[in-house]
């Protein structure tokens, strides 16, 4: 009978999970969009999935659905980015050696 109380698995609303068949052609999608970019000139950079969360609540505000907070990780407030926006603003001022940059 404990048996008939486990719960189903599901994903968070707004979430889906790419089959191997739709990966493939995702993948090469990307892959398209990437090329033509470079052939432009731009270049790529990647950012942590989270953020400071004074750094994102300067940009959404103190109250924003948009922000989702983490457990304290070690004494700092962390939440996870909604967008790129906040976390590229943030990576272009702490690198300011790389002037403009396409992307």
């Amino acid at each position: 009978s404990g048996n008939d109380k486990r719960r189903k698995p599901k994903i968070p609303k707004g979430t889906r999970d790419f089959t191997p068949c739709q990966m493939v052609v995702r993948e090469k999608a990307f892959k398209i969009i990437t090329d033509v970019f470079k052939r432009h000139g731009a270049v790529t950079i990647d950012t942590p999935i989270f953020e400071l969360k004074e750094t994102l609540t300067g940009k959404y505000g103190e109250d924003s659905k948009l922000i989702y907070d983490l457990a304290d990780q070690g004494g700092e407030l962390l939440s996870l980015r909604y967008d790129l926006t906040v976390p590229f603003a943030r990576y272009m001022a702490m690198h300011k050696e790389l002037g403009n940059l396409k992307r």
